[in-house]
């Protein structure tokens, strides 16, 4: 198995000032950051480890380990993908560098793929294992492979269970071969995620298929680097921490306002509502059910609408229906 391919655009060592990258803003993160910015939630990330002394997320990591040798402390990212997926999602709001969809959310790091990018399922595993001890509220998986198994559908099972939401890259493999989103993104447990550029025009290298759930921006995404430095990437990979982020904020305002974890069909539910149909109405292979954006939503009928359209999904969870009906009581969207 592999992190899903992603390509760097550019990379620097510094920058004057602090950045908000386009696709933080596009999100619409900034609207909620006066009520929560993550406070308390654990967002898990499976990925090639973290610069654990980068200076926009040393504070927001709570526990690193490693699965992919016997030194269970080297965690260190030597190839810089986990580190900008990391930054995506919690770079601190400190004055310098970058930040993050949910920047006071707190990190918990599995290292599964060494500095190739290359990983082993039994990592993995581990690496899931480990968050269910660790009681994570998300996890971020940007990677992909072309094979699932019932070992594999068993563990994400296990922590779908746990009350674990799992956000995953679709892959990016684009449209040449037809459905092309790939495992764990595939699971129905899982959130697969499509990217999208500055424009909200599906990336050429974004995978597409009946799975296809939710968007963000992917391409030419500014967040950390390996060596306390900055980078460009482009890929699912970077969409994918995008909604992490965005799921971390919906679940602190769910635990802030109804006193309880919400699902991860209730977070899912509520990530498709706040989502814009870019192509036809509804749910489709490229966008799934749109562009996440917290700023869609100011209206009870806008929430009637998007509901009557992906409640179906939902239907086999009392829980979820019921969750629909205090959400509309209480203006949990605005």
């Amino acid at each position: 198995m592999a992190i899903s391919d992603y390509k760097v655009v550019s990379q620097t060592y510094w920058h004057k000032g602090e950045i908000i990258d386009y696709g933080v803003n596009m999100c619409g993160a900034p609207l909620e950051w006066p009520e929560t910015m993550g406070e308390g939630i654990r967002v898990g990330i499976i990925d090639t480890g973290i610069d654990y002394n980068h200076v926009d997320l040393k504070n927001r990591i709570k526990a690193m380990i490693n699965f992919t040798s016997k030194d269970r402390k080297d965690v260190y990212d030597q190839n810089g993908h986990g580190t900008h997926v990391a930054g995506i999602i919690a770079a601190e709001k400190n004055g310098v560098g970058v930040v993050g969809v949910a920047p006071k959310a707190d990190l918990y790091i599995a290292r599964a793929f060494d500095k190739n990018g290359n990983g082993e399922f039994e990592a993995i595993k581990n690496s899931l294992e480990w968050m269910i001890e660790q009681n994570v509220h998300i996890i971020n998986m940007s990677f992909s492979s072309n094979k699932g198994s019932d070992k594999y559908h068993n563990i994400i099972s296990k922590c779908y269970k746990a009350g674990i939401t799992m956000v995953c890259a679709a892959g990016n493999d684009g449209e040449s071969a037809g459905d092309t989103i790939g495992f764990p993104a595939r699971y129905p447990e899982c959130i697969a995620v499509v990217a999208v550029d500055i424009n909200k025009k599906s990336a050429p290298f974004s995978s597409r298929g009946p799975k296809a759930e939710i968007a963000a921006a992917g391409k030419d995404i500014y967040s950390c680097f390996s060596r306390n430095s900055y980078a460009r990437l482009s890929g699912t990979s970077m969409a994918t921490p995008i909604i992490s982020g965005c799921a971390a904020l919906l679940q602190a305002k769910g635990i802030r306002r109804f006193k309880r974890r919400l699902t991860p069909d209730e977070i899912s539910l509520l990530l498709n509502v706040y989502t814009e149909d870019i192509s036809e109405y509804g749910h489709d292979s490229t966008y799934g059910y749109g562009v996440f954006s917290f700023g869609r939503i100011n209206t009870p009928e806008t929430v009637l609408a998007k509901t009557s359209v992906i409640n179906s999904r939902y239907a086999r969870s009392p829980r979820v229906a019921s969750f629909i009906s205090a959400m509309l009581r209480k203006p949990f969207l605005v």
